[in-house]
């Protein structure tokens, strides 16, 4: 009984740890998949980051209709197993999971990224993230909440559930 204490303290804390670095995990709505990648314009050979992905949502909807490599990085232990488990069955090389912390990974050979964090979290260490790492060209597509201090290219709004996508060029 102690072990499994144990374990289920480490794994909310796990969530806790995530939830302050970025945000707690609340997943996209499917309906918006297409909406955001039609801002990320994804060609072949090309390189998409999720920061903080979840379920690995996007990162299997990037990989299924655009064919690129695909990256996502999950600081909760249960998100980060549950989409190991799902890219097992998905069996596809250009995926991958990393257990990290987005800011102790170099986003560089980004070019598009999708973050879905809050609005604190996006102005401040992110913000400073992305000036200091992106490439020209590179694209960052920011769901619900701006990232302050960056100049938007675009704000795509869903005239139905109002939700706005943010996309920023660098």
């Amino acid at each position: 009984m102690n072990i499994l204490l144990i374990i289920l303290t480490l794994l909310l804390c796990s969530f806790a740890l995530a939830a302050v670095s970025l945000a707690p995990w609340v997943p996209c709505r499917t309906k918006d998949l297409e909406r955001i990648f039609k801002l990320a314009k994804l060609k072949k050979n090309e390189v998409f980051y999720d920061l903080g992905c979840g379920d690995g949502k996007t990162i299997f909807y990037a990989n299924k209709h655009f064919g690129v490599k695909s990256i996502g990085l999950e600081l909760a232990l249960p998100m980060f197993l549950v989409c190991k488990i799902r890219q097992i069955f998905y069996r596809n090389k250009n995926i991958q999971f990393k257990y990290k912390n987005l800011f102790k990974e170099n986003l560089s050979n980004a070019n598009a990224i999708y973050v879905y964090g809050m609005k604190d979290s996006l102005k401040n260490q992110l913000k400073d993230k992305l000036i200091k790492e992106l490439k020209s060209g590179t694209r960052v597509i920011s769901y619900v909440f701006p990232i302050e201090g960056l100049e938007k290219q675009l704000i795509e709004k869903n005239l139905e559930t109002k939700i706005p996508i943010y996309l920023y060029q660098f």
